[in-house]
């Protein structure tokens, strides 16, 4: 659920923002003369700041900037009038939120040129009100953004001298800005990624102005201050920790284009030697760099030498951008006295450093990409000759080399794709600079050079995904059959390689090189045509051996990966391989090596047409084959159908087809509906042998149960269904064809053959389609297969995204339903599916009759409306979930259709303690009149239903379980909250309303956690063993309560007394109830906080030196949550987390906080962000606690492992991860503390016995069970013990979680020790617990082993790779080993 709502979040992005327009704004708006506001541009410009999010915006500003191009070349527009839409037309761009909405409109100015002068004049203008002290300068980054989008408009030369003129202006906004951000850290703050993505956008436009217009900068002393703040702000952005990497980058950069400001190219080489490196000029006399006559109040070289590790690699990242390659080369002599250079000497052995010894994932990304920079640059300095290879300097010797190839070794199968990617980059240009670099025998030595690195690779296996790039490369290089020659069946083991999904891309890079490598050699060396010949006879029979060789997987990967890659490198080698299968004119002309069965040349048949098809080599349709329409056929044969395959037909018996669509494997029925159902034509129209054949095989493949077939069938009619629309539009657009209700076609005797072919092929088409819906509509009868009616609700719901159920006036008729679709029982059905016992049926057929007219068909009266909502009461109080879930549906349904669209006020009523329907009568009359809001009046009558629930619960709450207590309406008012849409008209008319009913609303669910909470927090001898167990099954409920209506109180007493029995059944429905309410309580708090709109509006840390414009207008909704509101419920879900001992529960709390943190470190409220890290601090000490007994560390510490990993997942990406690490190393260094703290006491306690002072002392642990009779006594342990275990859990937690794989790779190789350090703690409760830790930390490092095949079934490390990767591991892993062995000696011998 959590990572389910963040993806979502990420959607989202501009789901809670739009652009700010300030009061002043506004002013400037009703200024302009009352003549030309009736344009269309002023009338877009209005419509644009009515709308309240970025998504709508950016829709609206193409209207506007196309309104503005016409307003200027519109004749008799006055000057006055031009520079006033201008001005109002460029403000926009600085404005807040409005980065989205930049690129339209900047992309129109281009074409005004002929108004040059009057946008430069604004912009000028605009860039000094905003900039600096300017008037409206009240938010951070306004001028730099607005400027860095002009200057990647490559078409606005004409802006250049205003960007240039303001140049100064925009500096001195940068700096202000990134210094305040410096501050809000400083002060505690955490940026949000907006803000750390406006950093970077600051810093990239810094350095655009640094080396566009250095003069800028110098000279004048105003400049010269200008320049003097730019170069401390860009060296306190890179001192920081605090910036995320890519703003670190940025600096990097921006800071070598300072240094070019004032230093020539020798002074920055030597400035880059004795600043990052220490080596000394190689005259005496030369001046010290490090103090400038423009940078004359600080050292420079000691700024840069006291940079972290990652800046500093940012900074040499920077270097090797932006400082000319002939610098990076330039001979010094080091302190011993030999030849030295930045590149080769200096940069290029601490880059190998830092690969080979990597901080964690991320770090070994970065660094591998500076290497590859680095390499670039060496390549195209050798090739340029800016290196000098004369005397004795070897600047690039095989001692390097081969220290780059083991930096490549080592990460050839890195886990995250976009190292290995870097890896691969890194080879490439490893291999031209070697054949480059000059030396005698060159040619001899590379070839050997090259051979090496092939057998290395060629050993690695098939499996390995990693070899695959690197091995075209070599290709390339070495030759195919050279490769060949050391490996002849490479091309079987390729082919084979393809049964493993993730080995398919890599393994088509290498086949396509190496395929495009073999042809050219084969024309070298036998010429074309039998070049051809001698080529297919090498590549063909592997590939044809796999599509034949009755493996499901390989077949299709070959035909998805493998074939496209073949035939776009030889297209005639199609006929070739259907050759092997006796089809087409190659039939005769090829024999294969053994006879094949009718099920393999139909799985090549289809694996190779559905290629053809994909690729366009099939010409036309595949239809009847005319010269045997009049042949008599057999029963068992069905004729031939005739394929066009680049121009030459290909006859393939129909049965063929029919067989492939009705096969047992599932793919290959799939590629064969593809291969005859789908066309890269999508305006074609299918042939009547396909159309039949489709008709043939809807039915028969209905009743599916696998999962992966039905999305991919569903897939594969989204694509029919679209082609189909295209097909049938671009008929009735030409005029060619009238959709009717009659298949009869008008004027046939008057057209010509063909016209009347594609006349009717139309008509057919179109019938298909009205047979089809029906047929699906059909197919979703009551109590119908649940097979069945997936397949069917998936394909009508596909179909409805393709043509709209609710018919629309002029579209020719082009409506492929039949009426009786949408009547009245069409729609009872699926209201009744609703009620199903899949979830996936109830939320289709939800999703179905969304897309019903509104009203509903037969749901349109008040009557038919309550007894819907009657009937869906009585659903969502049912003790069945399924049952309630359905409830709360129909409910979900009625809200949709009836409240938001129809604003129908549904009322609680107190008689029937339910919601009642009023709505207003087709005569005028009125039965009741409600003037509140319909979406309010609906909130707040769940939240009156609510209410009485919690009533009951508080009367006998046993008996308000056996009625699912509050868990129906609460997941009820949790489906209404995700409908809604806090920035549409119909929530803002009711803000300070919705703002009381959530307060009303959270007073509740902390009412609710109040009663429910204790029962899900028994003790360790009461709570039932079996409690998931019980609470998994859906029918246990109701079972339950249909035995207490019918068995006597005697009977009850004699079941609940049977032995092994854990609790009475009374006791487990309140058990139940509860911890479903506990569940639904979290999601809907997880479910509020995704949307609502929370402070930071009002109180946002982007403003400028934190002042505020009180006057300032916002689009945003007014906040709903106030910071204390959030910080309760931020206390409710610690809470719960630290109670609740039920697994279910724990993680839908988790979900819940992972939202709610996610929210509050995406806000740009400084006071939201801090909140997280005191969750962080109270929940580190509530892990650490004392007087913690056994109790605590039930189901795996409960909660606590859950809160961190909440804690863990809801830091942002685009932003330095800093509770993570924070927690990590706490818990790490809190276990080596306990740990040190255990050993020593177990010595002391050792050396007491062997003195015979005192008894042997046993662990605590193994006597808990003997002093059962005494609670307290028997769940205590030694102090530390339970929060050490509460630590290994955690651990245990984080290292599984693969989202977090990445993040905390770095802390892999400590904790692993810590934990086997573990394994000889004293106590079982710390063993058992580090042994788990163990296990997912040899998961995460190692991966997984497939026991069955005893092969990798993912990309698992060799022992080699894992101490590479694990160096501190190495050191442990020797002393362990001696301490061990030792022991086991002195065990042995009695020393």
């Amino acid at each position: 659920m959590s990572a389910k709502w963040r993806s979502l979040q990420h959607q989202h992005r501009y789901t809670y923002t739009s652009i700010v327009f300030p009061k002043h704004y506004h002013e400037a708006l009703a200024l302009v003369p009352a003549d030309i506001t009736s344009s269309d541009f002023f009338l877009q410009l209005n419509n644009l700041i009515s709308l309240t999010s970025t998504y709508s915006q950016v829709v609206a500003v193409k209207d506007l900037a196309s309104a503005y191009v016409q307003f200027l070349s519109a004749p008799g527009t006055s000057d006055d009038a031009v520079l006033a839409a201008t001005k109002l037309y460029l403000e926009i761009l600085f404005l807040e939120n409005s980065l989205p909405l930049h690129r339209t409109l900047i992309s129109v100015l281009a074409k005004c040129k002929k108004f040059s002068p009057v946008i430069s004049v604004c912009f000028a203008l605009l860039c000094e009100e905003y900039g600096g002290s300017g008037s409206k300068a009240k938010k951070r980054f306004l001028v730099s953004r607005a400027a860095l989008s002009l200057i990647g408009y490559p078409k606005l030369g004409f802006l250049d001298e205003a960007v240039e003129r303001c140049a100064a202006i925009m500096a001195l906004d940068i700096v202000d800005g990134l210094d305040g951000v410096t501050r809000d850290i400083g002060e505690g703050s955490r940026p949000s990624p907006v803000v750390m993505e406006q950093c970077q956008e600051a810093m990239s436009c810094m350095y655009y102005l640094l080396q566009r217009y250095p003069s800028k900068f110098t000279g004048l002393d105003k400049a010269s201050s200008v320049f003097n703040s730019s170069v401390r702000t860009i060296l306190s952005v890179l001192k920081s920790s605090a910036f995320s990497r890519d703003c670190l980058v940025a600096s990097g950069v921006s800071f070598c284009a300072a240094v070019q400001v004032f230093m020539s190219a020798e002074e920055i080489s030597w400035f880059i030697s004795q600043g990052l490196f220490g080596v000394c000029a190689d005259h005496e006399d030369r001046k010290d760099l490090s103090v400038h006559d423009v940078l004359s109040d600080f050292n420079l070289c000691e700024e840069i030498r006291d940079l972290s590790i990652l800046s500093r690699l940012c900074l040499l990242r920077g270097i090797l951008t932006s400082i000319p390659r002939t610098v990076l080369n330039i001979r010094q002599l080091d302190s011993s006295g030999s030849l030295w250079t930045v590149l080769y000497d200096g940069i290029l052995p601490e880059l190998c450093k830092h690969c080979e010894n990597p901080i964690d994932s991320h770090f070994n990304f970065h660094a591998l990409t500076v290497t590859q920079i680095c390499l670039q640059q060496i390549n195209t300095s050798v090739l340029t000759d800016s290196t000098d290879f004369s005397g004795d300097y070897k600047p690039f010797s095989r001692s390097v080399i081969n220290r780059i190839l083991r930096i490549i070794w080592r990460n050839l199968e890195d886990p995250l794709s976009q190292t290995v990617k870097q890896v691969h980059l890194i080879f490439d240009l490893l291999l031209d600079i070697e054949s480059c670099i000059p030396s005698e025998d060159h040619g001899l030595n590379n070839k050997l050079f090259l051979s090496n690195i092939a057998n290395d690779l060629l050993c690695l296996g098939p499996r390995c995904k990693g070899r695959y790039v690197p091995l075209a490369s070599l290709t390339k290089r070495l030759g195919a059959k050279s490769l060949l020659s050391l490996k002849p069946n490479l091309l079987s083991e390729t082919a084979y390689a393809y049964i493993d999904d993730d080995v398919c891309c890599a393994a088509t890079t290498f086949l396509k090189s190496f395929l495009e490598t073999l042809r050219d050699e084969c024309w070298n060396d036998d010429g074309i045509d039998q070049g051809y010949d001698a080529f297919r006879v090498l590549c063909l029979p592997p590939l044809m051996r796999g599509l034949v060789s009755g493996n499901s997987k390989l077949r299709s990967n070959l035909n998805t990966y493998a074939l496209p890659a073949l035939i776009e490198v030889d297209a005639d080698s199609i006929f070739t391989m259907l050759g092997f299968i006796s089809v087409g004119p190659s039939a005769k002309a090829t024999e294969p090596d053994v006879v094949l069965k009718n099920d393999q040349c139909i799985a090549a048949l289809v694996s190779l047409l559905k290629v053809s098809r994909n690729l366009a080599l099939v010409e036309g349709d595949i239809d009847l084959d005319p010269d045997k329409l009049s042949v008599s056929q057999k029963e068992d044969n069905r004729g031939a159908a005739v394929i066009s395959i680049r121009g030459i037909n290909v006859t393939v018996p129909i049965n063929w087809f029919a067989l492939a669509l009705t096969h047992s494997d599932e793919s290959l029925r799939i590629d064969a509906a593809e291969s005859l159902f789908l066309n890269p034509k999508t305006s074609s129209l299918p042939s009547s042998l396909e159309l039949n054949l489709l008709k043939e095989a809807v039915p028969l493949n209905m009743c599916c149960s696998s999962t992966a077939f039905q999305m991919k069938w569903t897939s594969l009619f989204r694509k029919f269904f679209a082609r189909v629309r295209t097909a049938l539009d671009r008929q009735v657009k030409q005029g060619s064809w009238i959709p009717s209700s009659t298949a009869s076609i008008e004027g046939a005797d008057s057209v010509d053959a063909a016209k009347v072919a594609v006349t009717q092929r139309a008509e057919d088409l179109f019938q298909f389609m009205k047979w089809l819906s029906s047929f699906l509509f059909n197919s979703c009868y009551p109590s119908g297969p649940y097979e069945r009616k997936t397949i069917a609700m998936e394909l009508i719901l596909t179909l409805l995204d393709v043509w709209p159920i609710c018919h629309s006036e002029g579209k020719n008729n082009l409506y492929p339903y039949n009426d009786s679709i949408i009547l009245p029982d069409s729609t009872i059905s699926f209201v009744g599916s609703i009620i199903d016992s899949w979830d996936r049926l109830r939320e289709n057929s939800f999703r179905i009759l969304l897309q019903f007219p509104t009203p509903l068909p037969g749901i349109s009266s008040s009557l038919s409306i309550n007894n819907v909502i009657r009937w869906a009461k009585t659903l969502v109080l049912s003790p069945r979930v399924r049952e309630s879930d359905a409830g709360a549906l129909t409910f979900r349904l009625i809200f949709r259709k009836y409240v938001l669209e129809l604003g129908v006020s549904l009322v609680f009523s107190k008689e029937s303690d339910c919601l009642e329907c009023y709505t207003q009568s087709t005569d005028g009359d009125t039965e009741v009149v409600t003037s509140q809001n319909p979406v309010a009046q609906y909130i707040s009558s769940l939240i009156q239903w609510l209410c009485t629930v919690v009533e009951e619960g508080e009367k006998d709450l046993s008996e308000a379980c056996k009625k699912s207590f509050v868990h129906g309406v609460l997941l009820t008012l949790r489906y209404t909250f995700d409908e809604l849409d806090w920035n549409s008209e119909v929530v803002q008319s009711c803000v300070s309303e919705m703002k009381c009913l959530v307060e009303r609303l959270l007073q509740l669910i902390m009412h609710i956690t109040s009663l429910a909470l204790w029962v899900v927090s028994s003790d360790a001898w009461y709570m039932p063993y079996d409690m998931d167990d019980v609470i998994d099954d859906g029918s246990f409920l109701s079972d339950i309560y249909e035995e207490d209506q019918r068995t006597t109180g005697t009977e009850k007493e004699e079941q609940n007394a049977k032995p092994g029995s854990n609790g009475k059944p009374a006791d487990q429905v309140v058990m139940v109830g509860c911890w479903l309410a506990m569940k639904e309580v979290s999601l809907l708090f997880g479910t509020i906080i995704r949307k609502v709109p929370l402070p930071g509006c009002s109180h946002s840390n982007s403003s400028q030196d934190g002042l505020l414009d009180s006057t300032e207008v916002t689009s945003m909704s007014e906040e709903i949550l106030d910071v204390e509101q959030l910080e309760k419920m931020g206390d409710h879900f610690l809470q719960v987390l630290l109670k609740m001992k039920h697994n279910g529960a724990i993680d839908k709390t988790r979900a819940g906080l992972t939202a709610l943190c996610n929210r509050l470190l995406c806000s740009n409220d400084s006071r939201l962000c801090q909140m997280t890290e005191s969750w962080m601090v109270l929940l580190m000490d509530r892990t650490i606690a004392k007087g913690q007994t056994v109790d605590d560390l039930l189901r795996r510490s409960a909660g606590i492992p859950a809160a961190f990993i909440a804690l863990f997942l809801a830091e942002p990406e685009g932003t330095p991860k800093k509770l993570l690490p924070r927690a990590l190393e706490w818990l790490i260094e809190f276990a080596k503390a306990s740990l040190a703290i255990f050993q020593k006491d177990s010595n002391q306690k050792s050396g007491i016995r062997k003195d015979g002072l005192g008894e042997p002392c046993e662990s605590l642990s193994g006597t808990a069970a003997s002093a059962h009779s005494n609670g307290n006594l028997s769940k205590s342990r030694d102090e530390g013990v339970v929060p050490t275990v509460h630590v290994f859990n955690v651990l245990r937690a984080a290292f599984n979680d693969a989202s977090l794989a990445t993040d905390t790779s770095g802390f892999s190789a400590e904790a692993t020790i810590v934990a086997i350090q573990a394994f000889s703690s004293p106590y079982w409760e710390v063993r058992n617990a580090a042994c788990l830790a163990y296990t997912a930390l040899v998961r995460r490092m190692v991966g997984f082993l497939n026991v069955q095949k005893r092969e990798s079934a993912q990309r698992s490390l060799t022992g080699l790779e894992f101490f590479h990767r694990q160096v501190e591991y190495i050191s442990m892993w020797l002393c362990s080993c001696d301490v061990y062995c030792i022991t086991f000696i002195c065990e042995k011998t009695g020393l």
